[in-house]
């Protein structure tokens, strides 16, 4: 929309004086002022006017952008420490060389402490073999429990089967909204995690506001990922109820490709291709770690503006620095890591998993972040809550 823009009339600010004669036969003169018309003060620029999606996704940016509170999952409760003393659980991870995913390992290991679970660890490297590797050796060294970190179920499912065949339980996680994602793998006893869908509306009501209701995103999933058609899905489907006149398109990319180059070399190709793009929006947030510094590159991370989902401290370290990853939903780790330790507890004691202990989302961007140390996640500096503090109240450890 343009501005209107008075202009004004400037007539000088001296007053014009005539000599005339004076009447009643004086003969001197005098001097008589002609009245000169006033310049009229110049009007404001009228505030310009947005839609209404624009406004909506500006309140939305607005509240998602404060300090979360911590909100008990229903179920949560006392352990019977007796109980879960020497139990093994063997945690297999997705690739530890994602820093979210190392994150989460070192977590859960944490929230474990005190309760008497003893746990290994396993690097599954990215690699489906690797994967089935690690479950294969649990089985072998006689865990109670096996927890697959990030891994998708359905590339293990028949070591999933054999888990089972020993009488073993063996959960997933993070593989999309629980309750939502279908993961059709009979022999798995959970899958935990939190609904991928925020995070995809809270990057597309960031867009819209940032843009003005006048962008044109590049939206990167990761479809290697089940979660991945959550949070993209979500993107699109709230860009556009709040914003027809946005435009985006979508590319994939999977994980190996993050870290050797080639998303980076696939940015900077797609960014050659439609220089009309100005935001670049990412399903996971590693990924703008490539897609920054294809920016830089092409001299347009003055002028591009990313956003990405996970709160890794790399990422919000370069949002704080004010480079050209402008916004980050991050959600308190620890929350799931104890929610997920949480569902194993439930399942060594013979009950029911809580799948989706209702981890909160949070908008995080330069003028939010101040001067928190983003050289580490702290859920009290960063979120205003301490997830492991309050589970293990409701757990009774340590009190």
């Amino acid at each position: 929309m343009s501005r209107t823009r008075t202009t004004t009339r400037l007539l000088g600010a001296a007053v014009s004086f005539v000599l005339v004669a004076a009447a009643c036969g004086s003969d001197e003169p005098v001097a008589e002022e002609i009245p000169v018309e006033q310049a009229p003060a110049e009007e404001a620029p009228a505030e310009e006017a947005v839609s209404p999606g624009v406004a909506e996704a500006e309140a939305l940016v607005a509240a998602a952008s404060e300090p979360v509170t911590f909100a008990a999952p229903a179920g949560v409760g006392a352990l019977d420490l007796d109980a879960l003393d020497g139990k093994k659980v063997a945690i297999v991870s997705l690739v530890q060389a994602v820093p979210i995913v190392l994150q989460w390992e070192e977590e859960m290991t944490t929230a474990f402490e005190g309760s008497g679970v003893e746990v290994t660890s396993f690097d599954g490297k990215f690699d489906p073999n690797e994967w089935g590797r690690g479950i294969e050796q649990a089985i072998a060294d006689k865990a109670d429990l096996i927890f697959l970190l990030g891994i998708p179920a359905v590339a293990v499912a028949p070591q999933v089967a054999d888990a089972k065949a020993a009488g073993i339980p063996i959960m997933t996680s993070l593989q999309g909204t629980p309750g939502k994602t279908v993961l059709d793998v009979p022999d798995l006893t959970a899958d935990v995690g939190f609904d991928y869908r925020i995070p995809g509306e809270m990057i597309a009501q960031w867009f819209v506001a940032d843009s003005r209701g006048a962008g044109n995103a590049l939206i990167l999933s990761s479809d290697d990922n089940t979660s991945s058609p959550d949070v993209w899905g979500a993107m699109e489907a709230e860009i556009d109820r709040l914003c027809p006149e946005c435009t985006y398109t979508r590319e994939d990319s999977t994980v190996p490709e993050w870290g050797d180059g080639t998303l980076q070399a696939r940015t900077k190709s797609l960014m050659q291709a439609d220089p009309s793009i100005t935001h670049v929006l990412a399903v996971f947030d590693a990924m703008t770690l490539a897609i920054e510094p294809a920016l830089v590159e092409l001299e347009l991370d003055d002028t591009v503006r990313v956003a990405g989902f996970n709160g890794t401290p790399a990422v919000m370290a370069n949002v704080q620095a004010g480079t050209a990853v402008k916004m980050d939903v991050g959600n308190p780790n620890m929350w799931f890591s104890a929610g997920a330790v949480d569902a194993v507890f439930s399942v060594l004691s013979g009950g029911d998993p809580i799948e989706d202990s209702g981890v909160p989302f949070r908008i995080f961007t330069e003028g939010n972040m101040g001067d928190i140390d983003t050289s580490k996640e702290d859920p009290v500096d960063w979120y205003g809550i301490d997830p492991l503090a309050e589970y293990r109240a409701l757990w009774a450890i340590g009190s």
